[in-house]
């Protein structure tokens, strides 16, 4: 009897042994691969799904006979995963996250919550952030800037967007008083000092510069000064914080008086640190940037007029 148990004792841990080798060699780098308890169809069907709804072109290969490898883009953002069955009824997932072809293990968290909350029939905890926004407003993405400062020795992070190739950046100026240098961090991840150049703390808003040409620019002549009630419009929020997720909303009531300055009301998400976004129209001009949110809610915002940003510029230059 003892002899039959230590049989299985070890035939069990040599099992053991080797679904953990074969867990390693099929593991990429920065990435372990995690076990769940879903058919292989299955597994392939769901992360295809979770990958196109977050605005990833999709492609699928198989490397292996028993393997699937799934392959997504999306600008400068690509996933690798590799699908294998380890059971009718189990699969074996490995992935891997790369920007700008560096690797963020990070970001696979959002990867195994999701497989987790489908597993358990569970919602999934990762938001779809990109649902059929415009091709003309993704364009304009990589324009966008994370800018960071320190203001009575607190951290600050906000949003911006380049106006200019020359180095111009445009954000919001509130907690910006007695701020002289920030950090403006670009799409690609490259860091910049940055020189504030003029803060209007009235109309809230702050124009800086970096010692950098840039290739891309967000066009202020394009854009809209007058809005539609009801008329839909997409933020781009900071590529670094927020990974430059894209909400939309609709405008909700006609331009008022805050402070003596005007204002657009939008019902749309507006996150921490989001302040700065530029918001543009289906067509991908610019109409708003992003002033806060009405204390309290998640979704009362409001949005400066494109028209008080020329304003403030012409008084600039």
């Amino acid at each position: 009897m003892r002899n039959r148990v230590f049989l299985i004792l070890a035939s069990a841990g040599c099992f053991l042994s080797f679904f953990l080798l074969s867990s390693s060699l099929f593991a990429l780098p920065g990435s372990t691969g995690r076990l769940y308890p879903l058919p292989p169809f299955e597994a392939e069907g769901a992360l295809s799904r979770w990958l196109v709804d977050s605005g990833f072109e999709v492609s699928r290969t198989s490397p292996e006979a028993d393997t699937v490898q799934l392959n997504a883009s999306r600008d400068k953002e690509n996933w690798l995963l590799l699908i294998k069955p380890q059971s009718p009824l189990a699969t074996l997932v490995s992935g891997q996250y790369t920007r700008n072809g560096q690797i963020d293990g990070e970001k696979l968290e959002e990867l195994w919550t999701y497989l987790e909350g489908y597993s358990k029939n569970l919602p999934p905890q990762v938001k779809n952030i990109n649902p059929g926004v415009p091709p003309a407003v993704l364009t304009q993405k990589e324009a966008v800037v994370c800018v960071k400062a320190r203001a009575r020795n607190a951290p600050l992070q906000f949003s911006g967007f380049i106006i200019d190739q020359k180095g111009l950046i445009l954000s919001t100026a509130h907690d910006l008083e007695g701020v002289e240098e920030v950090t403006v961090i670009l799409h690609s991840g490259q860091e910049f000092g940055g020189r504030l150049l003029k803060i209007d703390l009235h109309r809230d808003l702050a124009l800086m510069a970096i010692q950098s040409k840039v290739d891309l620019s967000i066009s202020l002549s394009k854009g809209r000064d007058l809005l539609a009630m009801g008329e839909k419009v997409y933020s781009i929020l900071d590529p670094i914080h927020h990974r430059g997720r894209i909400h939309s909303g609709l405008i909700v009531g006609p331009m008022r008086l805050v402070n003596h300055q005007p204002l657009w009301q939008v019902d749309m998400e507006i996150l921490p640190g989001s302040s700065g976004s530029p918001v543009f129209d289906t067509q991908g001009n610019i109409v708003a940037v992003v002033k806060g949110r009405f204390r309290g809610t998640e979704t009362v915002g409001f949005l400066i007029p494109l028209k008080t940003v020329k304003e403030f510029l012409r008084e600039t230059r």
